[in-house]
């Protein structure tokens, strides 16, 4: 049939050898030993090229019990947090010879296991995640770690468990960004983030409640602001913030977006930032030093994440049976404008 997708037996046959000769010559791994001649060889990937034949990953992955596809679930791909390390994720795999599936969670659990069997059912030699964590339950991670597949989880972890994870300081960030308030005199500090059921923002609340208490300031139930980690959960931060008596002088928040909402707000009603209102952000996003009112922010080491997570997998596939790696990366401080 003219302009039939070429076939493995087309190869074999332009050749003049068998299918599983020809199948034999284009799945051997680079360097490998093979028991044809180089003439055989050469005749073979011939055929291929004069053909545009195109071997099907999914059958290559069930000779060698290998596809040579990741995939990659996050629970958002608007936040720009997690498509940043995500990039960085994709290029270090495809240096590695990988091909990668992306999944969206929407942060829901239930998105979450779905799209991880629908991962395994392609056979993927591994998964990096960050975890959607709506429920706090770990019961699917374990499964996976049960069954022997490799996975690693990025940003987001499980407390007390023996899955290979790598994730950023977030309770010494939070710390050092009240620590910095209150070195600029403020005292009546308010978090905003979002569920505590989500391991980073638990350890991002764990930060501030003692860094006041060291200061000897009792943390009030008020000024903490369970919002969504979005522009518009800013400006409803700053909304509750002017309702309470007394007033917030200053705001530490657990993404830069949460942030930019509410200096944005500011501007709108008139509020002097940070001569009235003090604002932290957590990230540090590549806009965030682009605003009207620079933005003070604790910056997460977001490429170090995505290769530490890459080489943390690939060292999980290779070597199975290894030891579990928990690697947790600094962050610091990077003032501006904002505080």
């Amino acid at each position: 049939m003219a302009n039939a997708v070429p076939t493995l037996e087309d190869v074999a046959n332009l050749a003049g050898v068998s299918k599983s000769t020809a199948s034999r010559i284009l799945t051997a791994r680079n360097g490998a030993s093979i028991p044809y001649s180089a003439e055989t060889q050469r005749k073979v990937r011939a055929a291929v090229a004069k053909l545009g034949y195109q071997p099907s990953k999914i059958a290559r992955g069930l000779s060698l019990a290998r596809t040579g596809i990741i995939g990659l679930v996050v629970p958002s791909l608007t936040d720009s947090f997690f498509p940043h390390v995500t990039s960085v994720m994709e290029t270090r795999l495809a240096e590695a010879g990988y091909s990668v599936i992306l999944v969206n969670t929407a942060d829901r659990s239930a998105i979450e296991t779905s799209r991880i069997e629908d991962l395994l059912s392609w056979q993927v030699d591994g998964l990096i995640i960050a975890p959607a964590q709506e429920t706090g339950d770990a019961g699917l991670y374990w499964r996976l770690w049960q069954r022997g597949i490799p996975f690693v989880l990025v940003d987001r972890t499980f407390p007390e468990t023996p899955f290979d994870s790598v994730s950023t300081d977030d309770e010494t960030g939070a710390a050092l960004a009240v620590e910095h308030l209150i070195a600029r005199g403020r005292r009546r500090i308010v978090c905003v983030g979002g569920p505590v059921g989500v391991s980073t923002n638990r350890l991002r609340h764990a930060g501030y409640t003692a860094a006041l208490i060291r200061h000897g300031i009792l943390p009030q139930p008020e000024y903490a602001l369970e919002l969504p980690s979005t522009e518009e959960g800013g400006r409803e931060a700053l909304r509750r913030m002017l309702a309470l008596n007394p007033r917030p002088d200053a705001a530490f928040c657990f993404s830069d977006n949460t942030a930019i909402g509410i200096l944005e707000s500011c501007g709108e009603q008139g509020i002097r930032v940070p001569d009235d209102l003090a604002v932290v952000g957590y990230s540090d996003l590549p806009h965030s030093k682009l605003l009207k009112t620079a933005l003070t922010t604790v910056r997460q080491p977001r490429p170090l994440l995505g290769r530490h997570a890459v080489e943390t997998l690939l060292a999980c596939i290779q070597k199975k049976g290894r030891p579990c790696a928990q690697i947790k990366l600094p962050v610091e401080l990077v003032v501006r404008e904002s505080t």
